[in-house]
């Protein structure tokens, strides 16, 4: 049987009644596949900047210090050696390392409905009606979070609206996206997720098609 939830509009009044896709919102828990994606979309944001000299970068070095016998000292080939103080690093990270990683779209998919079930669950989704602002300004958005009693969320849109955006980006605690820029981390982190009735449409057919 359909799910049948309310949708309410910017000032937290009941509007109507929406039918959600049993498909995403009654997936089964899959913690393997969550795991993966999370661990996924936080390698893909490392950029691998970490850098250390071997010793064939270090500088210096070019002549033998002394000579190979007779000295009473261990043999040295070159100050550059990992073992001299100022020397090459042996085996330390440099830019060329690539954290990159890769999950077939079907298991990405899996993830997701994974956690919208979950969060819908748990009853911290919010189905909200489309709006628009007039004006970029914070206190609207304040406002409007506030009215749906949202301490800590993220509000889903379908597309770019720059009004909403802009107005909301210096929430800490809250955050706007978009159907194709919103992640699962994000997913995780936020107490309460909102979602715009043509997100819910356009998410829909992005985690079935």
């Amino acid at each position: 049987m359909s799910q049948t939830v309310e949708m309410v509009n910017i000032n937290n009044e009941k509007i109507d009644n929406i039918v959600l896709n049993d498909a995403i919102f009654l997936s089964p828990l899959n913690e393997v596949l969550i795991k993966q994606y999370v661990l996924l979309t936080q390698a893909n944001k490392r950029l691998g900047l970490a850098s250390t000299k071997n010793r064939k970068i270090v500088s210096g070095g070019g002549k033998k210090p002394w000579k190979q016998k007779g000295t009473g000292r261990a043999r040295a080939g070159s100050i550059r050696s990992p073992l001299w103080k100022g020397g090459g690093v042996i085996f330390g990270p440099n830019s060329e390392r690539n954290y990159n990683m890769d999950m077939p779209k079907k298991a990405r998919k899996g993830a997701l409905k994974s956690v919208f079930a979950e969060l819908y669950k748990e009853k911290k989704i919010i189905f909200i009606e489309d709006f628009e602002i007039a004006d970029i300004k914070t206190k609207l958005m304040v406002n409007i979070f506030k009215a749906l009693n949202i301490k800590k969320g993220m509000l889903i849109l379908p597309e770019n609206n720059d009004k909403i955006i802009k107005s909301a980006r210096n929430l800490y605690k809250y955050k706007v996206s978009t159907v194709d820029n919103f992640n699962i981390v994000d997913l995780l982190k936020y107490e309460n997720i909102i979602i715009s009735k043509s997100a819910l449409n356009k998410l829909e057919v992005k985690l079935l098609q």
